[in-house]
């Protein structure tokens, strides 16, 4: 197919169908002076995090890497963003940033660490298989050994001594994680989004795959005992260390405040619940725009 498009005072034609993915996927390099084509890394393993149930793999992976002092080497654009446009005081807002994948690096004696995160996954199954193949062809070149996604185990309620389901792309990979402490296999079910997607499809590209969930609450955007159990079977597996202090302060802090909420009769609960959400229907909705 080819279509026509105007070039200064005369026109031009591009063929559609030689057109590829690298035409409209424009990855940033963050690191000065680093060139992915020559990056040569040292038995590099792959821990990624996405926003998901209770954010509890992307507060891990983003923790991890900030305590490591992983350096930021890519940003890669998600193309399978809403067809929406913001606009702020008569100006489109850049919001892409949002929605990008952040690739992070940590450089050691033995292994190389790489962190990739997100705060959006794709918002289709298409999206969701397109970026999981742009990811995995980018850690084939980058001889990636193995990808750890970590995710949540969705409960209903506050878990405070989370368990770790696992899963991996082979019996042998599985076990050497069940060796772990606190590790357990996850017997079924479905893992949704890019946290099963890509380590489902990782042996594709010559690259094992491991899925780590955390039981945490569904209903809360911040786990921290859930975030800090996949970071202790990741320290525990590969030797690492991670101060996990604020972690634990803050699950402590969100401890208290349950056990007051639970001092609170129930019949009292409700109307305090109902006075919240009376308040809230009364708020100015935003206007949108077509």
């Amino acid at each position: 197919m080819l279509i026509t498009r105007q070039k200064g005072f005369g026109m031009a034609e591009m063929n559609l169908e030689n057109l590829k993915i690298g035409d409209l996927l424009k990855v940033r390099v963050l690191k000065k002076g680093i060139d992915i084509d020559k990056l040569e890394l040292k038995r590099p393993v792959v821990f990624q995090g996405f926003a998901g149930i209770g954010n509890v793999g992307l507060v891990a992976v983003d923790y991890m890497a900030t305590k490591l002092k992983a350096r930021p080497i890519l940003q890669i654009p998600n193309l399978d963003i809403p067809s929406v446009a913001l606009v702020e005081n008569g100006v489109f807002a850049n919001w892409f940033d949002s929605f990008s994948i952040f690739l992070y690096l940590m450089k050691s004696d033995d292994r190389d660490y790489l962190f990739i995160s997100s705060y959006t996954q794709p918002f289709t199954p298409l999206g969701s298989n397109l970026i999981a193949h742009i990811l995995l062809h980018l850690m084939q070149r980058l001889s990636v050994e193995t990808i750890i996604s970590l995710g949540c185990f969705g409960a209903t309620y506050y878990v405070k001594s989370p368990k770790v389901y696992a899963s991996a792309t082979n019996k042998k990979l599985l076990e050497e994680f069940l060796s772990i402490e606190n590790v357990v296999p996850l017997r079924g079910g479905r893992i949704s989004g890019l946290n099963g997607t890509i380590p489902l499809l990782a042996p594709q590209y010559g690259i094992k795959g491991v899925s780590l969930l955390a039981e945490g609450h569904s209903g809360i955007t911040f786990n921290p005992r859930s975030s800090k159990a996949l970071i202790d079977v990741l320290c525990t597996k590969y030797g690492l260390k991670v101060d996990t202090g604020f972690l634990e302060k803050h699950a402590e802090k969100m401890e208290k405040e349950i056990k007051k909420e639970e001092a609170v009769p129930p019949e009292v609960m409700r109307r305090i619940i109902t006075s919240l959400k009376d308040e809230h229907e009364k708020e100015p909705t935003e206007t949108y725009y077509t």
